[in-house]
């Protein structure tokens, strides 16, 4: 089954020992064009550190319930890269500017 990007950003994420945050982003592989990482937004359980997912952890995805679940631990989860350690081009981190 296939999700558009727009519906899953905000979907809750449950590790196999509970809750860690919620989709903030999603990192895309420009070479295959498949989706690498959840940036998961952990503001609710480690302070606010944004963490990078791998694609390849997702078991399932409730989209009724807008609950996706990893095969990772809170402490695999918490241990793991950040949104720093990504290699994100300088123009795709800057801000939007809006010109009326």
């Amino acid at each position: 089954m296939v999700h558009k990007t727009s519906q899953v950003r905000g979907f809750h994420i449950h590790a196999s020992d509970g809750v860690i945050g919620h989709v903030d982003d999603f990192l895309i592989d420009e070479a295959g064009w498949v989706l690498r990482y959840l940036v998961v937004d952990t503001s609710n359980w480690i302070g606010g550190r944004t963490v990078l997912i791998s694609a390849a952890a997702i078991e399932r995805v409730d989209p009724v319930k807008q609950e996706i679940y990893v095969a990772l631990t809170r402490e695999a989860v918490k241990g793991g890269p950040s949104i720093e350690a990504a290699e994100i081009p300088l123009v795709e981190t800057l801000p939007t500017v809006w010109i009326m």
